[in-house]
């Protein structure tokens, strides 16, 4: 056997390639071996951060919360996305909803309006001087003439006569203070009174039957808008006028004169 130092030249280059390509792979394998047993033990180092030529250092996305699905009971107000420092976009509204108090309105609904007041039926207030005019014959009135009871059209411009026979003050009922009794303004102690079923302008004489003729009793008619007098001694008699002359006749409240009580002329 000859020894390394016999061998030629050309065969020593041979044995030491081969030496040397067998430490190589003695090498690798212990690398190898190194890396599955977790105990790498060198490495590259990374770097840092991956950039692009001329472009700002890239930053990591952070996942965007998906909230629930809100399902509001009143319109929500218009989302104000605010981005805070993470990089996340804030979903929820910056203020409150309103809340809905009552029904909505309808844009068609019109305004209500009150209904107008009625006006108050006409009375005879105890104490009041006043003209009683005809609601079918406007601008006749009830007068006293040649001491008979009587319908006559008598006016601002009528004498002073005519219409001072118009005026009577209103008393309290002779024979029941529930009703009135019509005293003449011009004629004092004169009242208006039925004997022989005519109306007439008498003196007081102090007698039961006086103050019982003189006694009449008004009855709202037409809807609260007129009055009816009524004798307080004959309970179905009421004043009518008759061409000009007043009576009292057995008829319905609805069937006599209908009076107005107006300021003296």
């Amino acid at each position: 056997m000859r020894r390394l130092g016999d061998q030629p030249p050309r065969a020593r280059l041979i044995l030491a390639a081969a030496l040397a390509l067998g430490c190589a792979a003695c090498a690798a394998v212990a690398v190898m071996f190194n890396r599955d047993n977790g105990e790498v033990r060198s490495q590259a180092p990374v770097a840092a951060a991956t950039s692009l030529p001329g472009s700002a250092a890239f930053t990591p996305q952070v996942p965007v919360s998906v909230r629930p699905s809100y399902t509001p009971t009143t319109v929500p107000a218009p989302l104000n996305p605010v981005a805070n420092p993470a990089g996340e976009v804030n979903q929820e509204n910056t203020t409150t909803p309103p809340a809905v108090t009552g029904a909505p309105t309808s844009k068609s609904a019109k305004p209500t309006t009150a209904a107008p007041a009625k006006p108050a039926a006409p009375s005879l207030k105890v104490g009041a001087t006043v003209g009683l005019e005809s609601v079918d014959q406007p601008g006749y009135r009830v007068r006293h003439r040649n001491n008979l009871g009587r319908l006559d059209s008598v006016n601002a411009s009528s004498s002073a006569a005519d219409r001072a026979d118009t005026r009577f003050t209103v008393r309290e009922g002779r024979a029941d203070d529930n009703c009135v009794s019509l005293e003449s303004v011009n004629f004092p102690g004169y009242f208006l009174r039925h004997r022989d079923y005519k109306i007439r302008l008498e003196r007081i004489d102090g007698s039961e039957l006086f103050d019982k003729d003189a006694t009449f009793c008004t009855v709202t008619i037409r809807d609260g808008s007129a009055l009816a007098l009524r004798s307080v001694n004959y309970p179905s008699y009421h004043v009518v006028a008759h061409r000009g002359s007043l009576y009292i006749t057995d008829t319905d409240a609805k069937q006599a004169t209908a009076f107005l009580p107006r300021s003296p002329l």
